[in-house]
């Protein structure tokens, strides 16, 4: 914190240019520009907490709600896991949500079996 405000404090006093302070500080020249731009905009040289991507479509309280419903339903399909929970997402995001929550989508065997017999020995 001491440096970006001395870096800050050398611009106002007209000390150099970017490139003169870059070089005495030890920094880029960008990260002298910055600072001098962030202190300007923003009135403080705090650092910046920047939340980049895309958020989740499925987190919170839909998460919760989709923990539940594979617990109640381990052989719902995916279309009827968006439907249940009225998502407005594809079958990939679901599938995707799915596989972080590290639960396995697996049929289980509880219909009757068939009654064909062997073709083969």
């Amino acid at each position: 914190m001491d440096l970006r405000r001395r870096v800050v404090a050398a611009y106002r006093n007209e000390e150099g240019s970017y490139t003169v302070l870059a070089a005495r500080f030890a920094v880029s020249r960008a990260v002298v520009g910055k600072l001098v731009r962030q202190e300007r905009e923003l009135g403080t040289l705090e650092p910046q907490v920047h939340l980049r991507g895309r958020k989740p479509a499925i987190s919170g309280e839909k998460e919760a709600q989709l923990r539940r419903h594979l617990a109640e339903h381990p052989d719902a399909t995916l279309r009827e896991r968006i439907e249940a929970l009225g998502l407005d997402c594809t079958v990939k995001t679901m599938w995707q949500t799915i596989r972080r929550l590290k639960w396995r989508y697996k049929k289980s065997l509880r219909g009757l079996l068939s009654k064909t017999a062997k073709m083969w020995p």
